[in-house]
């Protein structure tokens, strides 16, 4: 795969002062367009090794399927599909 890039997901639970910022890389040829939101699904890409801190935040993705903007989109917890 040739590309990549860095879905990053903002989430404040009071206030700016708290916010984190979770981001994993995505190895993939074909690149959303900004601001776009997304659901990926893929495989762990192979780097370091498992279970320290070198090992990468990133995924080979299989699927890339645009979704809409979630009503509240700093939440204090990661959205997950239900089912």
């Amino acid at each position: 795969m040739g590309g990549s890039w860095d879905p990053t997901r903002i989430i404040i639970s009071c206030c700016a002062a708290d916010a984190q910022s979770v981001k994993v890389r995505i190895y993939r040829d074909s690149i959303p367009a900004a601001d776009t939101w997304v659901s990926v699904t893929g495989n762990w890409h192979p780097g370091g090794k498992l279970g320290t801190e070198s090992a990468p935040v990133a995924l080979d993705a299989q699927t890339v399927k645009k979704i809409q903007r979630p009503s509240s989109s700093y939440e204090d917890a990661l959205p997950f599909p239900s089912g």
